[in-house]
């Protein structure tokens, strides 16, 4: 053996050469996409107001908007005024309702039946309405927050005439019935209420 035929034996085989089309170089770029299929059904979306309705307000999940109250107009003239809201309470305990569901609130000055249970102390006037067990009677604007189921609406003048549509406004959402014993044109100019 000579050293020509060592070299040729030691040496890699050849591997062939794949011929390319001559000026072709791959290029990146679009590759087909899958092909369409039939089209999905749509998914069907939740309304959030019936017709005629305002759209819903946003809040906590599972927590519906309060209802409207339902507001019932009792015509009164100054002088009968506090005659008027003492039926209308009489009237809501002979159809059932729970004493303790029941708010009266003036919007001048305190009803005789406050200024008699504030001379106990603001501490059991006050308790009197955390137990929840009596007509409670408040005066507008209030120290605190006020609602019950029930309320009656006293409008017996305004100490702050400038603020007598907002009085009335908290007044008109303190409970989920509410009757209005006064000068009801006034009421609706001041409040809109049908």
């Amino acid at each position: 053996m000579t050293a020509e035929n060592t070299a040729d034996a030691t040496s890699a085989p050849e591997t062939p050469s794949v011929p390319r089309p001559s000026g072709a170089v791959p290029k990146p770029g679009p590759r087909p996409g899958p092909k369409p299929g039939p089209p999905k059904p749509a998914v069907p979306r939740q309304a959030t107001a019936t017709a005629g309705s305002a759209p819903a307000k946003p809040g906590k999940p599972g927590k519906p908007a309060p209802a409207a109250p339902r507001v019932t107009l009792i015509p009164a003239t100054e002088d009968n005024v506090f005659d008027a809201a003492d039926d209308a309470v009489d009237a809501l305990l002979e159809a059932g309702t729970e004493p303790g569901s029941i708010l009266v609130l003036t919007t001048g000055g305190p009803h005789p039946w406050q200024q008699h249970e504030e001379t106990f102390g603001a501490a059991q006037y006050w308790r009197q309405y955390d137990e929840g067990k009596d007509v409670f009677y408040a005066s507008l604007p209030a120290s605190r927050p006020l609602r019950r189921a029930a309320v009656v609406v006293v409008v017996n003048g305004f100490a702050d005439p400038d603020n007598a549509a907002q009085v009335l406004t908290a007044a008109l959402t303190a409970g989920a019935s509410v009757t209005v014993c006064g000068d009801i044109e006034r009421v609706r100019a001041l409040t809109g209420v049908a």
